[in-house]
Order: C-alpha cells, then sequence, then structure tokens
C-alpha cells in the first residue's frame, strides 16, 4: 500500500508541474497511434511478411509439390513412431500442422522511421506416418509443439499516399526466425546463381549471427527469372549431438510458394549430389532449384512477377524416427521474387 500511496503522489505533482508537456505528449501518442494503426495495416497487407506456406496441413510425402506453381492446382499430399529405424525398410511421411498464430507487435518510433518488433507465437502438431512395405502396417504420432517466430520491420514515409490512403511504406525488415527450442540451429543461407561463364556465383549470404539485425530493403530481395537454376546453400549445427545418430543427426527441406496449396516442399542434401564439393555429412545442405514462374491472374492472364516466400526447415531425426522424443526444429523464412 505504501508503494501506490508514493506513486499516486509522484503522479499528481508530476501531472500539477507538467501540464503542458503532458497535452503535447498526449498529442504525440495520438500521432503515434494513428501511425500505428497505419503501419499495422501495412504489416498484414504484406506478402513478404507472412508466415502462410510454413504448414503442411499435416502428413505429406518427403517432397511434395501442388500440381503446378504456375496455377492454382491441388497439393500432393500423402498420409511419420517406439523407434522405426530408417534403414529398415520403411516409408515415413511428416508435416506441420498449424493450429493457431498469435501476434505481439512491439512499435519503437523515430519522426521519419518507425520500427516493428513482431513475435508470432505457432502451436500445432508435427506428424509422422511409418509405413512397414513388408506389411502395409502403418503408425501415427502426433506430437505437439510451440514455436516462435521474431521479425522486425521498418517503416519510412513516403512522398504520397498509396491507394489506401497510407503515406509510410515497408522500407527493409529482418529475416523472419524461429524455433522450438535451441537444439537446432541454422547458421548460414547462401543463394548462387550461374554467370555467364557457367560458374556459381554467391547472390545473398546471411550468417547466423547477424541474421536477426542485418535489414534486407524490401525492394532488394532475391529476385530470379522463372526458368533460372539457383543453388541454395543452408548451414545447421546440432546441440546435442545429436538427438538422434544417424547420418548428419538433421534434415533439411525447402518450403516454397504462397500457402498450403500454392507451395512446394523440397529435400536438401548432405550426402550427395547436388550437394557439389563439400563433404559428406558436414551439415552443409544444398539445392539444385530451378525456378517457377510466377502464376497467372484469375483470367488465366500469365502474371509477369510475384512475390513468394521461402522458409528452410531444420528438423532433427529424433524428432522424424522416435515416439518418445519432443519436437526439435528451426526455421529460416525469407520472400523472393519471381519475373516471367
Amino acid at each position: 500500500m505504501k508503494q501506490l500511496i508514493t506513486t499516486l503522489i509522484i503522479t499528481s505533482i508530476f501531472f500539477i508541474g507538467c501540464e503542458d508537456q503532458n497535452n503535447d505528449f498526449n498529442v504525440q501518442q495520438e500521432n503515434y497511434s494513428d501511425r500505428e494503426s497505419e503501419l499495422s495495416s501495412l504489416i498484414e497487407d504484406d506478402d513478404a511478411l507472412g508466415l502462410e506456406g510454413l504448414d503442411d496441413g499435416g502428413e505429406a510425402d518427403d517432397e511434395y509439390t501442388a500440381d503446378s506453381l504456375e496455377s492454382a492446382g491441388k497439393i500432393k499430399l500423402g498420409k511419420v513412431m517406439e523407434v522405426f529405424h530408417p534403414d529398415n525398410g520403411y516409408i515415413y511421411r511428416f508435416g506441420r500442422k498449424i493450429n493457431s498464430v498469435s501476434k505481439t507487435i512491439i512499435y519503437s518510433h523515430e519522426e521519419d522511421f518507425s520500427i516493428a518488433d513482431i513475435t508470432r507465437t505457432i502451436s500445432g502438431h508435427f506428424i509422422c506416418v511409418v509405413i512397414d512395405t513388408a506389411t502395409a502396417d502403418t503408425n501415427k504420432t502426433e506430437k505437439p509443439f510451440a514455436s516462435e517466430f521474431h521479425r522486425m520491420v521498418r517503416f519510412v514515409e513516403g512522398d504520397s499516399t498509396d491507394t489506401n490512403g497510407r503515406r509510410w511504406r515497408v522500407d527493409a525488415f529482418t529475416l523472419g526466425i524461429g524455433s522450438t527450442d535451441e537444439t537446432v540451429a541454422i547458421t548460414k543461407l547462401e543463394y548462387f546463381t550461374m554467370n555467364s561463364t557457367g560458374m556459381w556465383e554467391s547472390g545473398f549470404v546471411m550468417t547466423g549471427d547477424d541474421a536477426e539485425t542485418t535489414w534486407v530493403p524490401r525492394d532488394s530481395i532475391p529476385t530470379f527469372y522463372k526458368g533460372d537454376s539457383v543453388k541454395v546453400e543452408v548451414s545447421v549445427i546440432n546441440n546435442n549431438d545429436p538427438v538422434f545418430d544417424y547420418k548428419s543427426g538433421e534434415g533439411v527441406v525447402m518450403h516454397y510458394g504462397r500457402h498450403r496449396y500454392y507451395k512446394a516442399r523440397k529435400k536438401m542434401y548432405d550426402n550427395l549430389e547436388p550437394d557439389g564439393n563439400n563433404p559428406i555429412y558436414d551439415n552443409i545442405f544444398t539445392k539444385i532449384w530451378k525456378v517457377h514462374g510466377p502464376g497467372y491472374y484469375f483470367n488465366n492472364e500469365q502474371k509477369p512477377s510475384r512475390l513468394f516466400r521461402a522458409f528452410f526447415d531444420v528438423i532433427d531425426f529424433g524428432t522424424l524416427f522416435d515416439t518418445e522424443e519432443d519436437v526439435h526444429t528451426a526455421v529460416w523464412a525469407l520472400p523472393y521474387r519471381v519475373i516471367r
């Protein structure tokens, strides 16, 4: 009670002595409130900032795709445990089913820019199905998980309003970074494109030390032409050395597209082509990716360009192969643009 009385007295003195300053503060807060409402609508409307496309909708083949990322199609979903060792003739299917996403935004403001610190909390089930190829018996496990995704977004004021009457615009953002715990982590992401001499040339690189604080300009996200060949390398660590001692100890998949019905999920490799010249099981996973097209408008007219989302998803093998093990995953998210 003494603390409450002291606080009230101090607050009263402040109001009496600083009425003018307080009025200015209230006006400033109202201005920021209007600004934050506009910034929140920008976050909701910007395709670069969402998490749609990470959800598999449940278990699926280790690789799957929509009929075509060029047009709307049905996703090819399959139906991943005791310990079922991967060398014993089983077929595994797995995937996330996201049940809820909540979002917290903390804004900070300066006169000519604002920053949104965004945390999304995701909950759902990691579903694994193992099929015995000899008997056709199946075993299904659903493991609950919760993970947090963090990203910062920077806004600047434009010279004119957009079609919705907003003066502010997204200027830059950091990678989206999420995990269920600290068991596995991504330490590096790098894109390579082929130069005129036929050699791979680095076009984008981000390391773990800088990933949460390095700004990626909104108008300079990785951009590819339809049909481009792109090599992607993802370096990972397993802090439990590893949970399930099989090969590298973890697998990496690349999700890309726009949402669950308009996406693909592809394996990345740590032991054979297209892992290139990297040593076997060095925890550097590679994917050679032929870039899809930007898709179509509703009237079947081809889009000239479009923005998509890519998620690089590390899953430790204990999550997949041991029914008693918790879910251990880490994800980096980065948007990209495709030009026809």
